[in-house]
């Protein structure tokens, strides 16, 4: 459907561009950023690739005018109290962009979380977006205006909803392009946070594996740049032990700006409120499940290719699935042609090696 906003369409055709070039995420966010700037215009945004196993941001986005000091709350209200425009709801409903101000009935107000925000920051009218491709959610963002700006038109929302698929689409192609540049050259870090989310405390590793993260473009660098990432990660895991449940916390995947893929994981310390977070180089078979919902292989062809990964041949793959060997061909046919590959070694290396770097040494 064509749009009457000014420039929405050679912005539309300006992200599809973007979306098909095979950028790293970061400078797809970047980039689409400003192109959605020109026509929905706010006073703050910030946009996140998501891992869409987890939905946990990986470490690539831009934030622009929004205040650091909001991130964890932000985060503590997504993950810890019940509220209005949770990004996992808004993906779950099937639209791609959700306007606070409909959602509460025109009581904004009524969200907890905005009642905060709101007088922290000044900020009177929120749109959330999601952007989601086949039902997996590949990145989020958020759009502010102030009291003095105009609410954001249904043409506006519309037109985003035209552009949130667009971006997935190019998030996803981001999660398979490029590789590691070279090996991890250190092992695990710690960083221990308070309660509001501040460093404690950092290792030498930890400090060194933030300094490789994407610092989101807009916020200021402290002593040791914090990406909200960890912060919605530290909330995620509050509510888990809150819950009862805390051997059911994700372990969180982030992407350093060399394409190296680190692991995330953490815990509440005993008796205290502090939550340490270990930061450490991902392994195959952590990066491997992402790797592969980034293909878009079907369960079918999934199985087939961690066949393949055990080395098994045709016949042998048929008799574990109780398949034909004709089947089984149909689906290595379909495997190579998603991957990009003509051959099963490099299938193997493409899905289970390529997108990691083992730990050379310590240092």
């Amino acid at each position: 459907m064509p749009t009457t906003l000014r420039g929405g369409a050679s912005a539309l055709e300006a992200i599809e561009t973007l979306a098909g070039a095979g950028l790293p995420a970061g400078e797809l966010l970047v980039e689409a950023s400003r192109r959605i700037d020109r026509v929905v215009p706010s006073d703050g945004h910030f946009l996140a690739a998501t891992d869409p196993q987890t939905t946990l941001c990986i470490g690539a986005g831009v934030v622009m005018e929004l205040p650091e000091d909001q991130c964890a709350p932000t985060w503590d209200y997504e993950f810890l109290v019940p509220d209005y425009l949770k990004f996992v709801d808004i993906a779950a409903s099937g639209r791609a962009v959700a306007d606070l101000h409909e959602a509460t009935g025109g009581r904004p107000e009524r969200s907890a979380r905005w009642r905060e925000y709101s007088t922290a920051t000044g900020f009177r009218s929120e749109l959330r977006s999601v952007f989601t491709l086949d039902g997996a959610m590949w990145g989020m963002g958020q759009f502010d205006r102030l009291g003095d700006s105009p609410r954001f038109t249904d043409e506006e929302k519309a037109w985003l909803e035209r552009v949130a698929p667009v971006i997935a689409r190019g998030l996803r192609r981001a999660m398979v392009s490029g590789t590691a540049s070279g090996p991890a050259t250190r092992g695990p870090g710690l960083v221990l946070l308070d309660q509001e989310g501040a460093v404690v405390s950092a290792t030498r590793e930890a400090e060194a594996w933030l300094t490789e993260l994407d610092v989101m473009l807009g916020w200021g660098a402290g002593t040791i740049p914090l990406p909200f990432e960890i912060n919605a990660y530290a909330a995620r895991v509050r509510a888990a032990h809150r819950d009862g449940a805390r051997d059911a916390v994700p372990r969180g995947r982030l992407r350093t700006r060399s394409g190296l893929w680190l692991l995330m994981h953490g815990s509440l310390l005993p008796e205290t409120s502090q939550l340490a977070v270990i930061i450490e180089p991902a392994k195959a078979a952590d990066v491997a499940p992402l790797i592969v919902e980034a293909y878009g292989l079907r369960p079918r062809e999934l199985d087939v290719t961690r066949l393949i990964a055990r080395g098994l041949g045709t016949s042998q793959i048929a008799a574990e699935l109780h398949l034909s060997p004709h089947t089984v061909r149909d689906h290595v046919k379909a495997v190579f042609e998603k991957v990009g590959v003509s051959s099963r070694g490099e299938l193997v290396a493409r899905v289970f090696a390529d997108h990691y770097a083992p730990v050379a040494h310590a240092v």
